[in-house]
């Protein structure tokens, strides 16, 4: 649908009413022109983007919305932040990098929030909100509240993947966001009509099926019309809205911006338009205040700024210690554990697959906790495969589909939506069928669920846990990639990899209660269904106490002790280190065996005490040879116990080559039972410590 705004009637404001719209818009020009100010005499560190002329559309949009509801913001956040009420001396604070400001200091310019006024930290990805706002939605209508979320981003983010994932994942569940798109016709310096063709954004709602409007972004009451008619859609659980706004940006998109690429002319045109002076205008010509009024409105907001700018220049710098507090990293920092020892032993009728395992963890943690949910693709639909290994079979039928939540086949928009309610007070266990597919959404996960509760300061929570099934299984080279390395360079993200049905519950109980974000990789080969035996399945079954229990966080288990060497081990290379052990014992030789669980955090403590006592290691994992968590392992063993070494350590892993399909050549490429014997073998040729030697 479309109201052009020059046929509709003009909202009427009683003078109180009107004069705040006009306040906090000059509030926001004056915060950034002082800014600018500041930051060319070299007082204000980083960068800065500011949105002088599109302050109507911050005005108009958020002088409707209650503190309860949420917005999401762009690396351009000034206006939306303190449109919604964030104090101006905590958003110039925070600008200066001082401890006072909204953030201690920990997001900048581009990272302005408070979520206790229901601001997101801004996300300076472009289109990075567009996936989360939805995850937001979800948690207020599973609270069953009229509240809503507003999504602002850029006319740019339009053309990202995550428009249309967001868009559509809202849309196909009736969340109630209003996505806001503020049409300033360029993308920093390239127009907007040079990179798509349908450049009337309003448009596209209708590919999504939702209610679209475009309204004049220079005019705060045109705005606030469009917003209000949006949000009675959205409050009343008609769904999502889109929203575009056709406004300015009057200064360059950074410093050293000359705005070279436009005319005059357009210039020109667009200052005219000034929403302020407009706004100002209009209110003394219609009599609804008087030149006076505007004037000390204009005033307010100056002395208001002056008053941040004071605050900010005096506020103290935050404590250099304070960046390496691991509370503000996660919400439940890793503690000093010791490592557990062997599998317990019980009833035959107790001893699980992995599949059962993690099937009857979720279903005793969806019947205790509420808030959590499970979504991903092909997780809950009746008749359908119980996500892609059969792991969910039954909890829709037990806990309905409005908990084991089918969704798009839109891996961006799943975990979006899963950190977007996480933040919102729920707890996600989204589920994207393949670890390979984890891929799709990193930017989602190492730019927002690793890094949101350390850019606000620890505000944030998210408690969402992702699972990945892993390895190799003559699925190709897409189907069978082991990527959980990659995931312990990325501070904010726990690591576990579940290897055993025991840890499979305690772990995974752990992980769903834990308040950080945790990637669990399981092995396909390893989850003990029947139909996998013929394809190479290793016996896993184990015994499973049927009462609930939850493991440590961080914590490894030694599977069997020993003397001469350590091998530490996952997945399918834990069953043949455990294989292995047994044929050496024969020998006189015994191994000890330890399984990290945890990548992040990693039980240091249990391994450096394990290869202290025997002096020999070897790593054996299914990831790749570079780059590999052994790589990571080796190197700090071999820093920290240089004298105690007998033997260089050895690692085992798959080659650095794409996993090929055909069962020749993947076996051509994955680490043996062999290879792990020949570098334990190497090891053991060795028989003094370097201290020995010397």
């Amino acid at each position: 649908m479309s109201h052009p705004t020059e046929t509709l009637q003009k909202e009427v404001l009683n003078a109180d009413e009107a004069l705040h719209l006009l306040e906090e818009m000059v509030l926001i020009r004056q915060f950034e022109q002082t800014a600018y100010l500041r930051y060319l005499q070299g007082e204000i560190p980083g960068t800065l983007h500011q949105s002088q002329g599109q302050e109507a559309v911050a005005v108009g949009v958020c002088s409707l919305l209650r503190t309860e509801d949420w917005i999401t913001s762009t690396h351009r956040p000034h206006g939306h932040a303190l449109a919604k009420g964030l104090d101006p001396s905590a958003g110039m604070a925070e600008i200066y990098g001082r401890e006072t400001g909204c953030l201690g200091g920990r997001g900048g310019s581009m990272h302005l929030g408070d979520p206790a006024l229901g601001i997101l930290p801004s996300i300076a990805i472009v289109g990075g909100g567009v996936t989360i706002a939805p995850g937001l939605a979800h948690a207020l209508k599973y609270k069953e509240t009229d509240n809503v979320v507003v999504c602002f981003f850029g006319d740019g983010a339009v053309n990202e993947g995550a428009f249309h994932e967001g868009v559509n994942y809202a849309a196909a569940f009736d969340l109630p966001v209003i996505f806001v798109c503020e049409n300033n016709m360029y993308g920093a310096s390239t127009p907007f009509h040079e990179t798509t063709r349908n450049i009337n954004v309003a448009s596209r709602g209708a590919s999504y099926g939702i209610p679209s409007e475009q309204a004049d972004g220079m005019d705060v009451r045109a705005v606030r019309e469009a917003t209000q008619r949006a949000l009675e859609t959205a409050r009343s659980g008609k769904g999502p809205v889109l929203l575009e706004f056709l406004t300015y940006r009057y200064v360059g998109h950074s410093r050293g911006d000359a705005r070279g690429y436009r005319t005059k002319d357009e210039e020109a045109i667009w200052a005219a338009k000034d929403p302020i002076k407009t706004f100002g205008a209009a209110l003394v010509e219609e009599g609804t205040a008087s030149e006076e009024q505007v004037k000390e409105a204009t005033a307010r907001a100056k002395k208001r700024i002056a008053e941040a700018l004071k605050h900010a220049q005096q506020a103290p710098w935050p404590d250099p210690v304070t960046a390496l507090a691991p509370n503000i990293i996660f919400g439940n920092p890793p503690q000093e554990v010791e490592g557990a020892g062997p599998l317990e032993e019980g009833p035959e009728d107790r001893y699980l697959s992995i599949a059962d395992s993690i099937r009857e963890t979720l279903h005793s943690e969806l019947g205790t906790d509420q808030s959590l949910v499970l979504l991903g693709e092909d997780v809950g639909v009746p008749g359908g495969f119980g996500g892609a290994f059969g792991v969910y079979q039954g909890l829709a039928e037990e806990y309905g589909r409005h908990r084991v939540i089918d969704t798009p086949i839109s891996e961006k928009a799943i975990i979006g939506a899963s950190i977007g309610a996480a933040i919102g007070g729920m707890r996600t266990v989204p589920d994207l069928q393949y670890a390979d597919f984890v891929f799709e959404a990193m930017d989602e996960l190492v730019n927002e669920a690793a890094k949101q509760r350390y850019m606000s300061n620890g505000k944030l929570t998210i408690p969402m846990v992702l699972r990945c099934p892993v390895g190799a299984s003559q699925r190709g080279a897409q189907h069978a990639q082991c990527p959980e390395s990659f995931f312990m360079h990325v501070p904010g993200i726990k690591v576990l990899c579940i290897s055993d049905p025991y840890t499979a519950k305690g772990a995974l109980t752990s992980a769903i209660r834990d308040d950080d974000p945790v990637l669990v990789f399981e092995h396909k080969l390893l989850y003990g269904a029947k139909k996998r035996q013929e394809a190479g399945s290793i016996n896993t079954r184990a015994y499973v106490p049927e009462e609930n229990f939850a493991l440590p966080v961080g914590q490894a288990r030694v599977r069997r002790r020993g003397k001469d060497a350590t091998i530490v081990a996952t997945f399918t290379e834990l069953y043949k280190a455990l294989e292995l052990a047994e044929k050496l014992s024969a020998e006189g030789i015994e191994l000890e065996i330890i399984d990290p669980v945890w990548l992040s955090p990693f039980d240091w403590t249990t391994v450096m005490e394990s290869v202290k006592r025997t002096g020999r290691l070897v790593l054996a994992h299914e990831a790749h040879l570079t780059g590999g968590w052994g790589a990571e392992v080796s190197a700090r063993v071999s820093d920290e116990l240089f004298s105690d070494l007998k033997a260089p350590v050895r690692r085992v892993a798959s080659r650095d080559i794409p996993m090929p399909f055909s069962p020749p050549l993947e076996a051509a490429v994955l680490p043996l039972g062999e290879h792990i014997e020949a570098a334990v073998r190497d090891v053991l040729s060795h028989n003094q410590t370097r201290s020995e030697k010397e």
